[in-house]
């Protein structure tokens, strides 16, 4: 379980986050809110990107800032952005990404191979990132947060660039997770007949 109590975040003056308490039990939970109330940041500080200004974080009862090495082994993170090495194959990628999960050369091959197929880059795995699409590269960044069959999973807008189709099957492959999830979609609409919880964040409009 992730459980925050009292979170906040601020840049310099400006408050972004302010009093946030939440329990994340398995399951899918997805931030709403408008756009610039925090919720990009809020999952940052989830996945350890980020330590907040105030309050704590922990998991499973242990402080997030105590043992982040330990807690990151279980941790799948997929921010909207990922500053992708160029000149490796995806498949590469996803070894070396493997490799810092302390994942076998044998499974964690395995593992690419089968997340690849199952995200449609199969027959692109052996080319090069510099050659892949928005959409091609936003898959590869939700494959490598899929490895190890992580205990948490934070997804910022995972089916952002998609097409509807495959936006439908990556929502399934995250509701068969048995791990937390925490999650951001502009296409909450779909998820209309799935089970998940939602978390709102609104906007604070006052500069501390």
């Amino acid at each position: 379980m992730l459980e925050l109590i009292n979170v906040g975040q601020r840049y310099g003056r400006k408050t972004v986050l302010d009093g946030i308490s939440h329990s994340f039990a398995p399951g899918v939970t997805v931030i709403t809110g408008p756009s610039g109330a925090g919720k990009t940041t809020l999952l940052r500080l989830c996945a350890s990107a980020e330590r907040p200004k105030s309050g704590t974080l922990s998991w499973n009862g242990k402080p997030l800032g105590r043992s982040p090495r330990a807690f990151r082994t279980g941790l799948g993170y997929a921010p909207q952005r990922i500053d992708f090495p160029e000149d490796i194959s995806g498949l590469d990628f996803m070894l070396h990404m493997a490799a810092l999960k302390m994942i076998g050369t044998g499974a964690a091959r395995i593992q690419a191979t089968a997340l690849l197929d199952r995200l449609g880059l199969g027959r692109d795995a052996s080319g090069l990132i510099r050659t892949y699409s928005g959409g091609m590269r936003r898959r590869l960044g939700l494959a490598q947060a899929f490895l190890g069959d992580p205990d948490i999973l934070v997804l910022d807008e995972p089916t952002a660039e998609l097409d509807p189709v495959t936006a439908e099957h990556v929502h399934d492959l995250i509701f068969e997770q048995r791990a937390v999830v925490l999650m951001t979609t502009h296409l909450a609409e779909s998820l209309a007949n799935r089970k998940y919880q939602t978390l709102k964040i609104s906007m604070l409009d006052s500069v501390k």
